[in-house]
């Protein structure tokens, strides 16, 4: 058990950072689509990423980041059992990560299932984003009481 945890953290903040990275690349993805449907875009001004490449980008991360919380939670669970002999599943230490994973597992349904693509994942992963900080923030609080 006393390696379960800093693999249990390590593996978590992988997960919390790579959800990061995914609300970046659907914030760029955002603006890149509304400047070309503005035609304020000049399009040649060289930009790296093409959409669809951004698109491609979005989706790698977001499914690696949600791996790794599918990882991490189970480890979190197994180690509140370990350290207290039961598990609280409302506890919001576990309630939070799970229903920010859930909510992932919602965009990559939509993405696998209906081919949802563009505007609505990248709004729905940089909404996520920010309830994924929300939660963090309020484990970190927790963790200090």
């Amino acid at each position: 058990m006393p390696v379960l945890l800093p693999l249990h953290i390590i593996i978590c903040s992988l997960g919390y950072l790579l959800f990061g990275v995914t609300s970046l690349i659907a914030y760029v993805y955002l603006k890149r689509e509304r400047a070309i449907k503005a035609k304020t875009w000049r399009l040649d001004k060289p930009f790296r990423f093409s959409l669809y490449e951004l698109d491609r980008c979005l989706f790698a991360s977001l499914t690696v980041g949600f791996v790794a919380m599918g990882l991490g939670l189970p480890m979190g669970i197994i180690l509140q059992e370990a350290k207290y002999g039961f598990v609280d599943l409302t506890s919001p230490r576990i309630l939070f990560p799970t229903v920010i994973w859930l909510f992932y597992l919602l965009i990559l349904a939509f993405r696998l299932l209906t081919g949802l693509r563009g505007k609505i994942p990248s709004y729905m992963s940089v909404y996520g984003f920010h309830a994924t900080v929300i939660s963090f923030v309020l484990e970190l609080y927790l963790a200090a009481v």
